[in-house]
């Protein structure tokens, strides 16, 4: 042993004992020191568990625990408390040992001294001890101290307050120390930074007798981090008007503040000043200068620090280039950087997969889930909120309950964004009941949350229940806001409440004074349309303060064919085309509003209008998945592999359908040909052949869901709801607009869409 090779055994007696510099060797002069006798000596012991103490790691509590029980075995004295108590620190124990030891010291009648209490606090400031035992260990060491101890008490006084989110209590702390040294100083100007009072940390910082680095760079980096990025750069300035040299983790602060004020003037001189004083080129740094290039618009300029100084280092600095690359949209090249890298780590899935989200790829985001997963990795909260959003808009239910299946796995911690993500994600996928169970499991609730469940009652037809729920929100104390009131009047319009719409219109501009936004008067003009009252509808359209955009104008054009106002109906059209001239959709309105009226001339006017435009009407097609593929149809479609067996199903709902009286509005369509072709085109829709797929692929027990591009057709939604009743299915349909669930032969539109 190391032991026996330094020290001959006849000189252990006389010669000091060898410092181990590792648990191992302090280990094996515990057993000299026991096998020789010695271990109940007291400078030996002390020696022993001093050296022990040194060699502890932080996190390391089976170390932690070795020490301790050696403590307990040793004579008492306060220089072994204070050392227990750094071996605490060291192994960055909770505040529960260090209290035990200081309650132990007390009782056994130890007197403490300025390092007992040195070593206490800065346990608390670890640990986050419980404020009322950090307020009575501060009293016990007013009490027993000397006004010498006060210099190596100050500093660790006042960093535990301000690490438990007590400024007042810190700032006390620092008044009342009786000497207060350039450690103080700076302790108390970075403690009052961090907890937010900035302002006091800047007043202090004038006061003090030296500024140093330390004390100037945390008052940086804290208004970097509060988005004060202009009082970052000043303060950076008056501290080299001082000639304060700044350091590396000043300049990271800098560059921060830089990459808000997007000044890549100043940044570019940043990176100068890090060459000019052959600064240490850390990681941190190279993701400081590569996010500064990235967010000033200078990609360019952030990918040649990366390859000069970031490829050969660990993930940070591969992760800051794609987080640049996908915040300007450049997500490709960023995949490209990702197919590259070595080893992955949760960041670097994160910016990739939140990347995909905000460019619209969101099929790719939940692929690169799926391979992150692979890896082993565990998604964080910011990223299953991410991709749940994009499930919804998606309609992606699989992948929506595999998600839910992580969060119910504990993989992630659940909390109000992701359970109110979750929630919204079954309601947009047609699941009200799994939705409304993901609600009621909440156990906190923000007025987000009761927004999103109002809303999407609202966008699946419940519009009573979307109002009960907006009366039971109220109830729980929580104010509406500008959103939950659109999520409101959404359900009204889409239900045609029309008493309730204008109540609640009324309530939130009289009652809670919030000024409506286009949004809200999009869904009473909405509302009014739909009701019949188009003069009124007209009337809000000209009096609101604002210009209408091309969801209004759509309203009244929806609303004019169903009341068949053909002079508004073209009024409304022409402002339709100068919003959107090449949106299909205004012209198909008008033409098949002409042919309504039976305006043969103006109805072929529009066709000839189409033509010398270009504009081409959007093909319409349903789709529904099936053992996770889905399957696409569009009208008359005849190519699926299982066409055969579709066609014979069409023809079993044509005759059922026709055994109960059923009857197609062939008015709908209006091509001149005779009934009996009108029938077969109604019947060959898109959303027919989608559900007669899914009545022979899908169990009896399953619901069949299917998502139409376009707004789902009269006679389809009359032909649907027979055919819920005949084969005694759920079917839900999500067309452009809203969902329609089918059960028993009604919808939950009642017939209002």
């Amino acid at each position: 042993v190391f032991l026996r090779r330094e020290q001959p055994r006849r000189e252990m007696t006389r010669a000091p004992w060898p410092t181990p510099r590792s648990v191992r060797q302090a280990t094996e002069l515990h057993a000299v020191l026991t096998a020789s006798g010695r271990l109940l000596n007291q400078p030996s012991a002390a020696h022993l568990l001093n050296s022990l103490a040194s060699c502890i790691s932080p996190g390391d509590p089976l170390h932690l625990r070795y020490a301790l029980s050696l403590f307990d075995r040793m004579p008492c004295s306060t220089f072994l408390f204070d050392t227990a108590l750094r071996a605490c620190f060291r192994a960055s124990s909770g505040p529960e040992h260090p209290f035990l030891l200081y309650r132990r010291m007390r009782r056994g009648g130890v007197p403490p001294d300025a390092f007992t209490f040195h070593f206490l606090f800065k346990c608390c400031s670890r640990g986050r001890a419980h404020v009322l035992l950090c307020r009575m260990l501060h009293a016990a060491c007013f009490r027993t101290m000397l006004p010498s101890a006060v210099p190596l008490i100050a500093s660790p006084l006042i960093h535990m307050y301000a690490e438990l989110g007590l400024p007042g209590d810190a700032r006390r702390a620092f008044d009342e120390a009786s000497v207060k040294d350039a450690v103080a100083w700076t302790t108390v100007i970075s403690g009052l930074a961090k907890t937010g009072l900035l302002d006091d940390a800047r007043r202090l910082l004038a006061q003090a007798p030296a500024r140093n680095v330390v004390a100037w760079t945390g008052l940086i980096s804290a208004y970097s981090r509060a988005g004060r990025a202009a009082d970052a750069v000043d303060c950076f300035n008056r501290m080299l008007s001082d000639g304060i040299a700044p350091d590396e983790v000043t300049v990271i602060g800098v560059l921060s503040a830089c990459a808000q004020l997007k000044d890549l003037d100043f940044g570019c001189s940043l990176h100068m000043l890090v060459g000019e004083r052959r600064m240490l080129v850390s990681d941190r740094l190279v993701v400081a200068l590569i996010d500064m290039y990235a967010k000033c618009g200078n990609i360019g300029r952030a990918r040649e620090v990366f390859d000069a100084l970031g490829r050969g280092r660990g993930p940070q600095p591969w992760n800051a280039m794609i987080d640049g690359y996908c915040k300007v949209g450049h997500v490709d090249i960023a995949r490209s950087l990702f197919d590259q890298m070595e080893d992955h780590d949760i960041i670097t899935f994160n910016s990739l997969i939140t990347g995909y989200i905000h460019g619209g790829r969101l099929r790719e985001a939940l692929l690169l889930f799926t391979k992150m997963r692979r890896h082993g990795l565990r998604a964080d909260n910011f990223t299953m909120v991410g991709l749940l959003t994009a499930s919804a808009s998606l309609g992606a239910l699989p992948q929506g309950r595999a998600l839910h299946a992580c969060i119910e796995q504990r993989l992630v911690e659940r909390d109000v964004y992701l359970g109110t993500a979750l929630l919204d994600m079954y309601m947009k996928c047609g699941r009200v009941e799994e939705a409304t169970v993901a609600f009621k499991q909440m156990s906190v609730r923000d007025v987000h949350t009761w927004s999103a469940m109002i809303g999407g009652l609202a966008f699946n037809g419940m519009g009573m229940a979307a109002l009960e729920h907006f009366f039971w929100m109220k109830c729980d104390g929580f104010h509406a806001n500008s959103v939950t009131y659109i999520a409101v009047l959404t359900a009204c319009s889409h239900s045609c409440l029309l008493d309730e719409g204008r109540l609640y219109f009324d309530e939130m501009r009289l009652v809670h004074n919030i000024r409506p936004q286009i949004e809200h008067y999009g869904c009473m003009i909405d509302l009014l349309g739909r009701s019949g009252l188009l003069d009124e509808a007209m009337d809000i359209v000209r009096t609101m303060p604002m210009q209408p955009n091309a969801v209004i104008w759509g309203s009244i054009l929806s609303a004019c064919r169903v009341h068949k106002n053909v002079d508004l109906a073209r009024n409304a059209a022409n402002h339709l085309l100068k919003l959107e001239p090449a949106e299909d959709a205004v012209y198909v309105q008008m033409y098949n509003i002409y042919i309504d009226s039976r305006q043969w001339e103006d109805a072929s006017k529009i066709r000839r209008l189409m033509e010398e435009r270009g504009v081409k009407k959007t093909a319409g097609y349903s789709s529904i998945a099936v053992a996770g593929r889905v399957h696409k149809f569009i009208v008359g479609d005849r190519s699926h592999p299982r066409i055969m067996e579709i066609i014979v199903m069409m023809e079993e709902i044509r005759c059922r359908l026709k055994s109960v009286g059923y009857s197609p509005i062939t008015s709908q369509i209006t091509v001149d040909v005779d009934e009996e072709e009108k029938e077969q085109a109604l019947l060959a829709h898109s959303e027919k052949l989608a559900i007669a797929f899914g009545l022979i692929s899908l169990a009896p027990n399953l619901p069949v869901h299917i998502i139409k591009n376009l707004r789902v057709c009269e006679d389809c939604h009359s032909a649907i709801k027979l055919i819920s009743r005949l084969w005694n299915r759920e079917i839900i349909v999500r067309d452009r607009s809203r969902f329609h669930h089918f059960r028993g032969g009604a919808c939950s539109c009642n017939d209002f869409w």
